[in-house]
């Protein structure tokens, strides 16, 4: 009898991926990174904005509690003979870019100016209207203040002031949607 000779067994498969499969993975993970990569476009546009909501609330948020803290008759709480409010405004600019497109942070033409277009500034980030309505304390019998008082009213009939302050973006979109807040407060004689 003849020995018999061990034969290698025939290989089944290899372990690991061919050079195609690695090409084909590769390509799928890209398709869904860029898929992804908007989703992070638009992360960073919205922290950006809401950053820029939160100051421009908190500087409103300011604004009011500066005019609480001024006395009952303070210029900035008067209004005019023959008006019924007292209306100011005033925008909030970023400020200018550089010649690369940057913003500086901290740089002082950035904030609330009275005068949007001077030179120096960046471009409209708010608009803040200030209203300033005056009223009888009988106007409140029937719970509602609506019947505001003119600027000529003798200081002696005056016994509330409602200050409103309005903060609305100028990049609302067609249908007027868009960030704002309206801070109300009355201030008492």
């Amino acid at each position: 009898m003849r020995p018999r000779r061990h034969r290698p067994a025939a290989r089944r498969g290899e372990a690991g991926f061919s050079i195609i499969e690695a090409l084909i993975a590769a390509a799928i993970l890209l398709i869904i990174a860029l898929g992804l990569l908007p989703v992070f476009s638009r992360s960073i546009n919205d922290n950006v904005s809401g950053n820029d909501a939160t100051q421009a609330t908190n500087s409103s948020r300011t604004e009011v509690e500066e005019l609480l803290q001024v006395p009952f008759g303070n210029t900035r709480l008067l209004v005019a003979s023959g008006q019924t409010k007292a209306e100011t405004k005033d925008y909030y600019t970023r400020a200018k870019a550089d010649s690369t497109g940057a913003y500086e942070i901290g740089d002082p033409t950035e904030g609330w100016t009275t005068d949007a277009t001077a030179a120096g500034r960046g471009p409209v980030l708010w608009n803040r209207t200030t209203t300033v309505q005056q009223y009888d304390i009988t106007d409140l019998n029937d719970g509602k203040l609506d019947t505001p008082l003119d600027g000529s009213t003798q200081a002696n009939f005056v016994h509330l002031k409602q200050i409103q302050v309005q903060i609305d973006n100028p990049k609302k979109d067609l249908f007027g949607n868009g960030q704002g807040i309206t801070l109300t407060v009355i201030k008492a004689f």
